[in-house]
């Protein structure tokens, strides 16, 4: 990727940090600007760019010729500026800081998300809410790119060679009690009966290739997203016990139907209703908010950490435990009802095992430091 320096623009504040911006001069694309913007006694850096485009603020600690300059994080520059604090900055000391031009993906069903805070979990008034769902509050300060769609069965034979899928050409879900509805295109479902090793063996496989074929640059990589990350995207700016609203009922995703919910009375029983009984295609809901397919039902999807209770108060980019026995996936599937679809139901398991109701989708990030 090449690039070309900007004349350097220094602004300061009361950190001494000094800010400055970099980027290749591409026709019709603005030359990035930074700046520091003060509220509140804070402070953050302030991007001005080509709308839509997407950079990584890097850092320095100094600017001899010997620097390095550290990925920070990744912001989409936006018509009225895109402002971002970064959290691990010294309280003492300075930093000196620019703007890089990354190139969109080559996958165009990756989806951009910018750093945020929200409040994970839920609350004490959500009807049959679980101990483990304590509200508290996450800043999510790298941005990152994830799948707008759980990995398909081609998805998965293309990068690893084989489909370990139950639901391919030919089944159907009356063995569930479903409609019976028959496979008839196994490519475009999503991948199922991969355990949490294949699942990030996948990741590894598709880093790798992509990286060779000059797709994705070397200091990025995919993975799965963290049990924050993901409850970061499926909530989509909503507070609600769905990205839908309060309650999930038939038709608006792929769940046990008979088993409805409302935040405010909990799981109804409709014993008439007639279910799907297996996976879907991807994408045969409506997205979220944020233009991502599937977060609600299908089937459940693997995330990075470890099971574990969560953290007391605020924090940042949380992992889960350093070390556990179960591993987590959220977003409930085709064989349960409604209540373990909510944004903050979680579900865990060894990760030994694949299901036929647990999947995964990818994120696309900066290696970290």
């Amino acid at each position: 990727m090449k690039t070309r320096h900007s004349k350097p623009v220094p602004f300061f504040c009361l950190l001494l940090v000094t800010v400055w911006g970099l980027a290749p001069k591409a026709s019709g694309q603005a030359p990035p600007g930074l700046g520091l913007q003060f509220s509140a006694g804070q402070s953050s850096l302030s991007l001005t760019g080509t709308v839509g485009t997407v950079y990584s603020i890097q850092y320095a600690t100094d600017l001899s010729s010997t620097n390095v300059w550290v990925d920070r994080t990744l912001v989409q520059a936006k018509g009225g500026g895109t402002v971002w604090a970064d959290s691990s900055a010294p309280t003492l000391g300075r930093r000196f800081y620019r703007a890089v031009s990354v190139p969109a993906p080559a996958d165009t069903n990756l989806v951009f998300i910018e750093p945020g805070t929200f409040t994970m979990g839920s609350p004490a008034n959500e009807a049959e809410r679980l101990l483990d769902e304590t509200q508290h509050s996450v800043t999510i300060s790298r941005g990152f790119w994830i799948g707008k769609f759980l990995v398909t069965q081609g998805d998965y034979l293309t990068v690893v060679g084989i489909n370990p899928s139950y639901y391919r050409n030919g089944t159907d879900g009356a063995n569930n009690g479903g409609i019976g509805s028959v496979v008839t295109n196994e490519l475009i479902y999503p991948v199922e009966m991969v355990s949490w090793s294949d699942a990030t063996n996948y990741c590894a496989l598709r880093t790798q290739q992509e990286r060779a074929a000059g797709l994705i640059p070397t200091n990025y990589w995919y993975r799965l997203p963290t049990e924050s990350e993901w409850e970061y995207v499926c909530r989509a700016g909503t507070t609600t016990a769905f990205y839908l609203g309060s309650g999930l009922h038939s038709g608006q995703a792929n769940f046990k139907v008979r088993f409805e919910y409302d935040a405010s009375v909990g799981t109804i029983d409709k014993p008439s209703a007639i279910y799907l009984g297996m996976t879907s295609p991807v994408g045969s809901y409506a997205a979220n908010p944020w233009g991502l397919y599937d977060m609600i039902g299908n089937v459940y999807e693997w995330c990075q950490d470890w099971y574990g209770d969560y953290p007391v108060g605020s924090v940042i980019d949380p992992k889960g435990p350093a070390s556990g026995s179960l591993r987590v996936f959220r977003g409930g599937d085709w064989n349960y009802g409604a209540f373990l679809c909510r944004s903050a139901s979680r579900y865990y398991d060894t990760g030994y095992f694949g299901f036929s109701f647990v999947g995964f989708r990818v994120v696309l990030a900066q290696v970290q430091p």
